[in-house]
């Protein structure tokens, strides 16, 4: 996808969360009363980490209880989590997902989830589950808003060598930190050099920071009654990535969770979005999924397909102004 198509669909979203914020919540609960608000979260820390700062926002302990109580005081929480259970359910109740698999998600977020009466489902990446050992095992974009960070407090000769090493890989801009945020996951070696260049051990931070949970908290949280889902391999934007590429980021992942974790039940949410994603795609894994998620909001399902469409809150302090926001009928759950 072009940089101009990105901007105007990027415009066209925001455009449309400030139309649809000035529709009143009973008017959109009332016309999308069988479909059944999904919220998703990434982290709830007490302090932003470096990695995940210039990628979205974060919720600390606090703030997460006032989402949940705000949402509680509206909505009852979906207690049958099977496909049968979600797909019937209406937009009395609501489910809340965890995206990425984050330690946070773990440690922080699924004690009050638990005394909150809350289930969950948590999306992992798969090849991360080891607990990020090294910094193979962590998605690309978290070592660019690590170094971007970083970049911050470096010299100027320090800044203008980073922009020369990016500018060489074909990532120009007025500023290093925002060229680091553009790189494609396909160009992953930039990072590397970049790293270099500012004597950074990308290894040893990831292995001493631990972004994700590990297979054993995995298996923890599904003996605690939370669910658990596949979301790809590595984290690929899909349209970024051939058919082929799609269909076995998806396949391959699916299997790992269904098998490691012996699941009655196959979900997977889409890295990102479903942006790219054609008929063929889900014609080459029907029987292999049986629900999808993705994140343009709520209002709508594409029936055939079984995609269950979410709203995000990591960067919103009430769940009612994102739920207008982000109302999505069909077919304006395709402006994504």
């Amino acid at each position: 996808m072009s940089f101009v198509n990105e901007k105007l669909l990027r415009s066209a979203s925001r455009g449309m969360r400030m139309i649809m914020r000035h529709i009143p919540l009973e008017v959109s609960r009332a016309v999308s009363a069988r479909t059944l608000p999904i919220f998703i979260f990434h982290a709830v820390e007490t302090h932003p980490k470096p990695y995940i700062k210039h990628l979205y926002d974060y919720h600390t302990p606090e703030s997460f209880e006032r989402v949940l109580d705000e949402i509680l005081r509206h909505f009852k929480p979906l207690e049958d989590l099977s496909p049968e259970g979600i797909a019937r359910a209406g937009a009395d109740r609501f489910l809340v997902t965890f995206d990425d698999g984050l330690r946070s998600s773990y440690e922080v977020a699924s004690p009050i989830l638990e005394r909150k009466g809350i289930p969950a489902i948590h999306f992992l990446i798969t090849d991360f589950l080891g607990g990020g050992a090294s910094s193979s095992m962590v998605e690309e974009k978290f070592k660019a808003s690590l170094l971007m960070e970083l970049l911050k407090s470096r010299s100027e000769r320090d800044q203008t060598d980073v922009a020369a090493i990016l500018a060489r890989m074909g990532y120009a801009s007025a500023h290093p930190g925002q060229a680091l945020m553009s790189v494609r996951q396909a160009d992953g070696a930039v990072f590397d050099a970049v790293a270099a260049r500012l004597s950074v051990d990308l290894d040893a931070y990831f292995r001493a920071d631990r972004p994700y949970i590990t297979h054993q908290e995995a298996t923890d949280l599904v003996r605690r009654g939370f669910m658990l889902g596949a979301h790809s391999c590595d984290h690929p934007r899909y349209w970024e990535i051939t058919l082929d590429e799609q269909v076995s980021q998806t396949r391959r992942s699916m299997r790992h969770m269904s098998e490691s974790f012996d699941l009655p039940y196959r979900y997977f949410a889409f890295p990102y979005k479903n942006r790219g994603i054609t008929p063929a795609f889900y014609e080459r894994v029907r029987g292999e999924v049986d629900l999808f998620f993705t994140t343009s909001g709520w209002g709508s399902r594409m029936n055939d397909d079984q995609v269950f469409h979410r709203v995000g809150l990591d960067s919103s302090d009430s769940a009612l102004t994102a739920l207008q926001c982000g109302w999505r009928p069909f077919p304006l759950s395709l402006v994504q």
